[in-house]
């Protein structure tokens, strides 16, 4: 799957938050690639700059914020 297609699902309301969380870090994996980077280092690098765990996101907002970074880091920003 594409990243945005990772992302559709992620702005799904009807998903539950882990479907959804799964599909941040699926969309972290494709910046990771693109990039060179491992996937847990682009995962570390949102959880600096944005305080989102990932891999234990508390709400449907974290997500938001972090897919806000990965897209970021994704166009280069």
């Amino acid at each position: 799957m594409s990243f945005n297609s990772h992302k559709k699902k992620l702005l799904d309301d009807i998903e539950p938050l882990s479907h959804r969380a799964s599909h941040a870090r699926s969309c972290a994996l494709l910046v990771a690639q693109k990039i060179g980077l491992p996937r847990d280092a682009v995962i570390e690098l949102v959880a600096r700059q944005t305080g989102v765990n990932l891999h234990k996101p508390q709400s449907v907002a974290e997500l938001m914020i972090a897919l806000a970074e990965l897209e970021k880091i994704r166009l280069g920003q």
